[in-house]
């Protein structure tokens, strides 16, 4: 493990430590939706990982076993305990390597559950607040081009009058703009662009979103229902949404290592699009067209 120094910055293997010790979201509310996702999106990769590297320990029980008891002193190999234990631990090991040899599917599974949830809370909390952040600003830009056609007024009007002109046009302009729900629905980009078209963070018509990325991001919101509500077994409504699956009706969901990291880096680098959007381009924008790549490594 490195250790943390004034000269060199945080690492990942530091970071993922401290986050393990002591969620981030522990300190903050739901205010915070940007870290939130990035400490949900971190949190379940990194047990997913701790899951695989506890199956590879698993799969020399055997072998651990024998050296215990060989360190305490239980040599004899027809000794009862000793046989026990490592038949014990020859029954983890077997364990182990059907789980491997099934690409985690399991473990892959519940991990793009989390993402996609972790997704949803970014845009569901994200939208109402860019909403009061683009009315506010739009309120003061109005009262802005009022003093400046009208310079000496300012000194002329009363701060209460001015604080109740502001809540006027609030009102004026939360009618133009009009309700909305925040909650992502449907499959697919769409899903979350529906929401984000209200507050103006849709994808730009110069940037939209490739087709191969809203095919990904459409089948793993599909499986998400799938495994979520119909205990893995694909229906008409999933393959309807998602015609694209390479399942039959009632098929069994199996998400695969090369699932995993398709849909993974598909969920990473649409979340970091939103954020950039949301940033004005403050944060590096993700590379749509190579979104593909955009997994974590070793996943």
């Amino acid at each position: 493990m490195s250790e943390l120094s004034e000269d060199r910055g945080e690492t990942l293997v530091d970071r993922q430590l401290a986050n393990a010790r002591r969620d981030p979201r522990l300190d903050h509310g739901r205010e915070a939706a940007v870290a939130d996702w990035w400490a949900a999106m971190g949190a379940a990769e990194r047990v997913r990982t701790l899951a695989d590297w506890g199956l590879r320990e698993l799969l020399d029980s055997e072998a651990h076993e024998e050296r215990r008891h060989d360190a305490i002193g239980q040599t004899e190999q027809d000794d009862p305990r000793r046989r026990a234990a490592i038949e014990v631990a020859r029954e983890r090991a077997e364990l182990a390597r059907a789980e491997q040899g099934n690409q985690h599917v399991e473990h892959n599974a519940m991990t793009l559950i989390a993402m996609v949830g972790a997704l949803d809370a970014l845009v569901q909390e994200l939208t109402p607040r860019a909403r009061e952040m683009l009315v506010g600003h739009q309120v003061e830009m109005f009262l802005i081009r009022a003093l400046e056609e009208q310079p000496d007024a300012l000194e002329l009007i009363d701060p209460n009058a001015l604080d109740a002109i502001r809540v006027a046009t609030k009102q004026v302009l939360d009618e133009k703009f009009g309700s909305f729900d925040p909650t992502p629905r449907g499959a697919g980009a769409k899903r979350w662009e529906e929401v984000l078209k209200h507050v103006g963070l849709e994808a730009p018509s110069e940037s939209p979103i490739p087709p191969d990325l809203d095919q990904a991001l459409t089948e793993v919101v599909a499986l998400r229902h799938v495994l979520a509500h119909r205990a893995g077994r694909v229906d008409e409504r999933a393959l309807k949404q998602a015609p694209s699956l390479r399942y039959a009706d009632g098929d069994l969901v199996r998400v695969s290592h090369a699932d995993y990291l398709a849909y993974s880096a598909a969920l990473w680098t649409y979340g970091q699009e939103v954020i950039r959007r949301l940033s004005r381009n403050l944060v590096p924008a993700p590379s749509l067209a190579n979104w593909r790549t955009n997994y974590t490594l070793n996943a």
